[in-house]
């Protein structure tokens, strides 16, 4: 049986999720669903993430095995044919015996998007903010989340994770005017981290905490949690890295 990976990029603001779920419209569900219709077989698809709900992604990558000798042009157009306007398949390719999309994956990028003012094309993947923030403050602190670190503070549910060790290799904020780019990259990341990092990082920006407070949140003696969590609509997975 081939070993196929694909990738797909999606807008998740109507989806539960990356996961399948009972009772809810999950990414997964819908890329199965489809390619069951379109192989006409059984697929079940391994995602190299969770993405949860109402967060984007440009390059999540999936592998699957099929029964069929198929063409895998001819398969990505018929799956963009009939899949929701929100998700599009980006590209297919046959790959190794051996390839996992979650264990073969060396590192993960993520990107957050913040507007400074109501913007329409925006605002389905933006946190929209009013209010002064100290941008060269924002810049500063990103870089205390760079390391080997325990990441136990921004995550949601850290009592169902056994490993909270994570390496950032960058955090970075762009900005262009009235919008900001954040971009970090980790060799793996847990539940809500990147939303508890960005949260706390503009609670930072707004003078209502310090770095020093900060970097006490990767005590591993304490048992306090990141001050503010960002909105899941600002957050696309930006890449996945083999």
């Amino acid at each position: 049986m081939p070993n196929i990976k694909g990738i797909v990029e999606y807008d998740g603001t109507n989806y539960s999720g990356w996961q399948r779920q009972l009772n809810s419209n999950s990414i997964q569900q819908i890329l199965e669903e489809s390619l069951s219709t379109v192989l006409r077989e059984q697929i079940s698809i391994i995602g190299s993430g969770r993405t949860d709900a109402g967060v984007h992604a440009l390059n999540q990558v999936f592998n699957f095995r099929s029964n069929s000798e198929v063409n895998l042009s001819s398969v990505r157009k018929s799956l963009n044919s009939i899949l929701p306007k929100d998700i599009s398949i980006k590209s297919l390719e046959f790959t190794g015996e051996n390839f996992h999309s979650i264990y073969s994956a060396i590192s993960r990028e993520y990107l957050y998007i913040i507007s400074l003012r109501k913007n329409v094309f925006y605002d389905r993947f933006c946190w929209t903010i009013f209010g002064n923030l100290d941008l060269d403050y924002l810049r500063k602190i990103s870089e205390i989340f760079i390391g080997e670190k325990n990441f136990e503070a921004f995550c949601k549910n850290s009592h169902e994770v056994e490993n909270l060790i994570c390496n950032v290799s960058n955090s970075r904020w762009f900005i262009r005017k009235d919008i900001l780019f954040y971009f970090i990259s980790a060799d793996r990341f847990i539940h809500g981290m990147v939303r508890g990092i960005v949260g706390c990082m503009i609670e930072a920006a707004r003078g209502r905490i310090h770095a020093a407070e900060i970097n006490s949140l990767f005590d591993s003696d304490r048992k306090v949690k990141s001050p503010s969590w960002a909105p899941a609509s600002g957050l696309i997975l930006y890449k996945v890295n083999y």
